[in-house]
């Protein structure tokens, strides 16, 4: 990649350079010992442009998919990583070239990319319905192979998802629902409007509903219990025209308040109820659940405003000052006045909060998450620690990795045979500063504070990405898409 291209973005240099690169390591040098109840896949999906972007403001959202898939069993570690081969990198590709712009700008894509979706597939990978789909929110979802991660092809199911998925659908494990939104469904010159889907254990879709949402914002997630959905509308705007008229497509409104709607999770549109707050960044939550007098609960990591993207006066606000905290949000559905109450439950720089997914929906303790203790921007010079927060009691468990160390997200890892919340391990991908090779790293997960207790070396250093997921091999949803072990 032409250094002339690079040294403007601290997104395409140090931790997050591209390698521009697809590897089989079937079987990876271990550290320590792997233990044996530990069996199943871990999954990451990340940004690794093909080409270097020709605008001259790249951003961390943008470029291609790279899906990462290691194999945990018997003590070993198999690895593999492909792009996925969207029809915006095949173009591309073709053309040995970079097309569109930044985030799919017009203004500064090639004519050649006119007609061309602009998905990039790079911000989740999730398996549901049998399939292993990766995930932005600009497009539908790209089914992948799930071993061999061969691109099989964008998955509408049966043409009703043509537009816009969620990059952070949940998944009830109590019914086995995918429960999923569309942002922006008929494109950011078009109504603000948002699509709502349940799709059934085995892919097939039960419920979609088209719902009017206040603005146009970036809606990366929401919220959702056992019996209610909710949808966080915060001041980020998504506008064509100001991006039209030279100014930044996706800005934050100074003073505007977030809003949330509520909606009874089998409800419609006519069922949503607004409530405003006061403004924050939310763009991911642990998990969300209904309390023993009906509220909601939501832990999630929020902030007062956001350095990701400019103000509309082109302003941007510094890591330090929008740093993101573990914060618990409490809803009373019920009350017709209802606000939202938020108390700090701890004040650690966080990134991305995970439950075990297994809970999703259901009352949960513990918070996993990748943290930063010493760094001055943790998305710029990694999230240096691994921390697991005991939502109950307040108390933390931390394990530092040392100074200018990227550790991605911390995912829960079920024992095999295991039922209990924190009866498993912790994963996670880890690029120490200026190191040759990465780590995938396994914590005891009721000890992340004792360190690693295996790590499995990566001969090469593995570009700082974003969501995971992990399925153990008696995972309903990993025997669906593999068979039985």
């Amino acid at each position: 990649m032409d250094a002339t291209l690079v040294r403007e973005s601290p997104f395409l240099t140090g931790h997050h350079q591209p390698n521009r690169m697809e590897v089989d390591a079937p079987d990876l040098v271990i550290r320590g010992s792997l233990p044996d109840d530990l069996a199943g896949v871990f999954y990451r999906n990340g940004a690794e442009p093909l080409y270097p972007p020709t605008d001259e403001d790249y951003h961390w959202f943008d470029g291609d998919g790279m899906v990462y898939a290691f194999h945990l069993e018997n003590g070993r570690v198999a690895m593999r990583n492909r792009w996925v081969r969207t029809d915006k990198l095949l173009l591309e590709l073709e053309q040995g070239r970079r097309l569109f712009g930044v985030l799919g700008n017009p203004m500064t894509s090639d004519p050649l990319a006119a007609g061309t979706r602009y998905n990039t597939a790079n911000t989740n990978v999730i398996i549901h319905g049998g399939k292993l789909l990766a995930l932005m929110e600009g497009a539908p979802p790209v089914a992948l192979d799930p071993r061999t991660l061969d691109t099989v092809g964008e998955h509408t199911y049966d043409g009703l998802i043509t537009t816009t998925f969620s990059a952070h659908p949940k998944i009830d494990m109590a019914t086995g629902e995918l429960v999923n939104i569309g942002n922006a469904v008929h494109g950011l010159g078009g109504d603000a409007v948002i699509r709502y889907d349940v799709i059934d254990f085995d892919g097939n879709p039960i419920k979609s509903e088209f719902i009017d949402v206040p603005h146009m914002t970036m809606l990366h997630t929401f919220l959702l219990t056992e019996n209610w959905v909710v949808f966080p509308i915060n001041p980020l705007e998504l506008s064509l025209q100001r991006a039209l008229s030279g100014g930044p497509m996706t800005a934050w409104v100074p003073d505007r308040p977030s809003k949330l709607g509520i909606m009874p999770r089998t409800g419609g549109a006519a069922d949503v109820r607004w409530i405003e707050v006061e403004p924050r960044h939310m763009l991911h939550e642990a998990n969300v659940w209904e309390d023993e007098e009906g509220r909601i609960v939501a832990d999630v990591a929020a902030a007062e405003g956001t350095a990701l993207f400019p103000d509309i006066h082109g302003n941007r606000a510094t890591h330090k000052e929008t740093q993101q905290s573990l914060r618990r949000w409490t809803i009373d559905p019920n009350n017709p006045a209802a606000t939202l109450n938020e108390v700090v439950l701890n004040d650690r720089d966080i990134q991305f909060p995970r439950p075990d997914d297994r809970l999703m929906t259901r009352p949960s303790r513990y918070a996993f998450a990748n943290s930063n203790r010493d760094s001055q921007d943790g998305r710029v010079e990694g999230m240096d620690s691994a921390l697991r927060v005991d939502t109950v009691s307040g108390a933390e468990d931390l394990y530092h990795f040392g100074p200018g160390t990227a550790a991605g997200e911390l995912i829960f890892a079920p024992r095999v045979g295991s039922t209990a919340e924190l009866d498993g391990y912790a994963i996670t991908l880890v690029h120490r500063k200026d190191a040759a090779e990465s780590e995938l790293v396994v914590f005891d997960a009721a000890d992340i504070a004792g360190g690693p207790i295996a790590t499995a070396v990566i001969p090469f250093r593995v570009p700082s990405g974003f969501h995971c997921s992990y399925y153990s091999v008696d995972s309903p949803l990993y025997r669906q898409a593999f068979g039985s072990p």
